[in-house]
């Protein structure tokens, strides 16, 4: 038992040997000995544990996770750099174009024009890796000063999305996952497994011949969020499993790549608080929740649930004694999301309308 090799239970086993006619007492010479080395005992006895727990999938962490899942041909996900447009303008408002590599700067966070798209559109690589490059848009200032740049505007929308570094848990739910299911050949895991390793891809949903006809495989794509993904990103994949057999997508498979359809989600709800409470401090809470219970409804997912909302809502703060009417697009039930090929329907928060009646 583990409990056998701490400290305490080390000492006096230790001073359990030690004959009886020998002062072994506090203070003694003998105990002053053991002391120090039951401690280094049970100090090595800790590392030897917290080693062992390294050298397994469930317990291992940071780098030594890397090792146990790499032994399976599993690689964390590193951070990448976003993706963005950037679109520049002279000082009537005109389109104009600007050299290569030219940088600009929002906030903290950098970019490097890498691509012209057209004239007064570029794409542009962020210099920072992970979301921060995601997180800004609108007017971006250049960092070295350009000939005839009036205003340079930074597009809401990534081209691909960056992602950070993946979590331990991430990866090894991503392990599990993996070594539980069977990918080969082109089955719905092997289309997952290689769908999900492109760069911006946050999540996938297969269609086989089952619903598609025989030969033909539709793929649909969110992005590192599980958003729709930009025509950049359908464009990469769609590249990757090929047309015709010039993909990874095995002979005879005909892969289709598309994105989720945006469902938006009106919600109304109202609330009973405490007398005494403020309306006003609790509002924003109220919405800030049925916010986070949208957006966090899973790609996969088929409902978003009435009762789970009405609940989160009712827990959000404790001035909150009782919720009344709640409707998501008008509907006092669970929205049952459509999932099919053609429309592969995603919530998104919509307008939210919070209300105080009476208690």
């Amino acid at each position: 038992m583990a409990e056998n090799y701490e400290y305490n239970s080390l000492l006096s086993e230790m001073l359990d040997l030690v004959p009886d006619d020998t002062d072994k007492r506090e203070g003694s010479v003998i105990y002053d000995t053991l002391s120090p080395t039951a401690f280094m005992i049970a100090q090595q006895n800790y590392m030897l544990g917290y080693m062992f727990d390294l050298l397994f999938a469930d317990t291992a962490e940071g780098e030594w996770l890397d090792r146990v899942v790499n032994d399976f041909g599993i690689n964390r996900e590193q951070a990448t750099y976003a993706l963005r447009q950037i679109n520049t303008f002279d000082k009537n408002d005109t389109a104009i174009d600007v050299p290569l590599n030219s940088r600009f700067a929002i906030n903290d966070v950098t970019f490097k024009i890498t691509e012209k798209i057209t004239t007064g559109q570029f794409k542009a690589t962020c210099e920072q890796l992970g979301t921060s490059g995601n997180l800004y848009s609108g007017t971006i200032l250049p960092v070295d000063n350009i000939n005839g740049l009036a205003n340079a505007t930074l597009i809401t929308e990534p081209l691909i999305p960056a992602r950070d570094e993946e979590t331990d848990e991430s990866l090894r739910a991503r392990f599990y996952e993996a070594v539980r299911q069977t990918p080969y050949g082109g089955n719905i895991a092997d289309y997952e497994q290689k769908t999900l390793a492109v760069d911006g891809v946050g999540a996938v949903k297969v269609f086989t011949a089952v619903s598609q006809g025989a030969g033909n495989v539709g793929i649909v794509i969110g992005d590192e969020q599980g958003n729709k993904a930009t025509a950049e990103l359908i464009s990469k994949v769609q590249t990757l499993m090929g047309t015709d057999g010039d993909g990874i997508a095995p002979i005879g498979h005909t892969v289709t790549v598309k994105t989720s359809v945006d469902l938006t989600v009106n919600v109304s709800a109202e609330i009973k608080i405490k007398t005494g409470s403020s309306f006003d401090v609790i509002k924003p809470i109220v919405e800030s929740t049925i916010t986070n219970y949208i957006e966090n409804i899973g790609f996969t997912e088929e409902t978003v649930f009435y009762a789970k909302l009405v609940a989160d809502i009712l827990n959000c703060h404790e001035s909150i004694i009782d919720v009344g009417t709640v409707t998501m697009n008008g509907s006092s039930s669970n929205l049952i999301l459509t999932k099919t090929y053609a429309t592969y329907q995603v919530p998104t928060v919509g307008t939210i309308a919070v209300t105080e009646v009476a208690v």
